[in-house]
């Protein structure tokens, strides 16, 4: 009897370790990922000037408003199909200067920026799309 009882302990015993190894295989739900933040839109701009200076592309864009500067200088950028370090500024479309006689006519630059979509730069190996951005600071647009 006394075999019994053990026999009887131990099928128990498996039997419950059985039951929880099975309840350890059921996975919680997942939690579900917060989704990614949506890209900003790209606002309206203009290229008012697209040249090779010294060889390579010099890029000036115009635009209405301090919207995602650095969204429209992205797009630009990689919409290029010139080779080089371009150069890239943003300025709003008021606020600037005229030229005149004697006088070089001012941007209301409000950004710039390089930026290489080749592997090398002269004697500089870049990342593959690498650049720099700078935004102005204390500038608005449209201008007051």
């Amino acid at each position: 009897m006394t075999l019994n009882r053990t026999a009887a302990g131990c099928l128990l015993l498996v039997a419950g370790l059985a039951l929880t190894a099975c309840g350890a295989e059921e996975k919680p739900a997942k939690a579900k990922e917060p989704a990614a933040p949506a890209a900003k839109p790209v606002p309206a701009y203009k290229i008012t000037s697209q040249q090779l200076e010294g060889g390579l592309p010099h890029i000036d864009i115009e635009v209405s408003s301090m919207e995602n500067l650095r969204g429209i200088f992205e797009k630009v950028a990689n919409d290029s199909k010139e080779s080089g370090q371009h150069t890239i500024r943003i300025a709003c479309s008021t606020g600037g200067t005229k030229g005149g006689k004697g006088k070089a006519a001012m941007l209301n630059l409000l950004a710039y920026g390089t930026y290489t979509p080749n592997i090398w730069n002269g004697d500089v190996k870049l990342a593959k799309g690498s650049g720099t951005f700078t935004e102005e600071s204390g500038r608005k647009c449209p201008a007051a």
